[in-house]
């Protein structure tokens, strides 16, 4: 296949400027750009990159016990910096993952990525457990907590044990 780079003379409103490896990279909604001539060229994302935001339409994935967002085959890792502010790390692109952590230097190891599926459109109830969250499910904080509401106003929080994490049904928007 031969690959046809798109290049844009502004860049869109909203974008951030990254940097990987001392590199200068631009962001917005899960699109990358780099400085091409006078004009910015549309990139592959850049592993290591750190953003502020997810992309809009990116959902959770439980890999292996560990959650990532993904949006068209590039994956993020939540991370939490010294100062308590959250970043998205990119930590895979297309169909191999970076399975290490975030804040780890252990040996890095890739894996093919294999999605769930997800496996019913009923509307479960309060304390019920799932591996995956349903798609297009949005973070929302609540009192200072985070949970996440599926179109379906079904709000998940998310339960951490023995290295697996699930997420229980802790309400319903349509019964409160």
């Amino acid at each position: 296949m031969i690959h046809i780079p798109i290049r844009v003379n502004v860049l869109p409103f909203g974008y951030s400027n990254i940097y990987v490896d001392r590199q200068s990279y631009y962001y917005n909604e899960g699109v990358y750009y780099r400085s091409y001539n006078n004009e910015y060229e549309i990139i592959a994302p850049p592993l290591g990159a750190r953003v502020f935001r997810l992309p809009a339409n990116a959902r959770v994935q439980v890999i292996n016990g560990r959650k990532y967002y993904e949006l068209r085959g590039t994956f993020y890792q939540e991370d939490i910096d010294t100062r308590n502010h959250l970043s998205y790390i990119v930590t895979g692109v297309k169909e191999v993952l970076d399975m290490t952590d975030v804040d780890s230097t252990s040996i890095k190891k890739s894996i093919p990525v294999q999605s769930e599926k997800q496996n019913s459109n009923e509307i479960p109830v309060a304390g019920t457990r799932v591996n995956e969250l349903p798609a297009d499910c949005r973070t929302v904080i609540i009192n200072q907590q985070k949970f996440y509401e599926s179109p379906q106003g079904i709000y998940y929080q998310e339960m951490v044990e023995a290295n697996t994490i699930n997420y229980e049904i802790v309400g319903n928007a349509l019964n409160n």
